[in-house]
């Protein structure tokens, strides 16, 4: 990356010259690069949520009485995550100078496990929030009980998504408000 980056600004040395033109295309080229850096590190930081739903849902599998689908649902979407964090970072670099796809067949790839996503989400709604009751954690020969990290975990993934959901609705109602009271 370091070269092409390089190789990339020589270029534009000789093509723009030593003036302002020269400058801004080496400031392009630096927030391509830094954007592209920038773009890795927030996939990073998003994958650490399915990476945790996956290692608990692996290691706590066999550990959930109340309902043994609770584990399975942090495996499969912990899975789901990690492969849409993929197939969403392989269409990036799938894109032309453009802006569109090179890789048609990414997109139809993502929509699929979205729709999967969105009914395994549905899914885990069901089992998470049906048992919230009865569940316990401190004895496990309870027909009740479910490991309380595994439980937890999957019971505020879904919680979150709504909380997230929620904010989302008022940050575009204020945008609506703002844009209304303002035009």
């Amino acid at each position: 990356a370091v070269v092409s980056t390089q190789s990339t600004g020589k270029e534009a040395k000789r093509e723009h010259g030593t003036g302002l033109e020269f400058f801004k295309t080496v400031a392009t080229i630096l927030s391509a690069a830094i954007g592209g850096i920038a773009c890795l590190a927030v996939a990073g930081v998003l994958l650490a949520i399915p990476v945790v739903q996956l290692y608990y849902g692996v290691n706590k599998k066999d550990e959930c009485e109340i309902d043994k689908w609770i584990p399975l649902y942090l495996i499969v979407s912990g899975a789901c995550g990690v492969a849409a964090i993929v197939l969403q970072v392989l269409s990036c670099m799938c894109n032309g100078e453009d802006g569109e796809s090179k890789c048609p067949m990414l997109t139809h790839i993502q929509s699929l496990l979205n729709a999967f996503n969105g009914v395994w989400f549905i899914c885990g709604n069901v089992w998470g929030y049906r048992v919230f009751s009865t569940v316990v954690y401190d004895d496990a020969t309870s027909e009740f009980y479910c490991d309380k990290t595994a439980y937890l975990l999957a019971f505020w993934c879904i919680t979150a998504a709504y909380i997230m959901l929620g904010a989302l609705c008022v940050i575009g109602l204020l945008v609506c408000i703002c844009a209304i009271c303002f035009s």
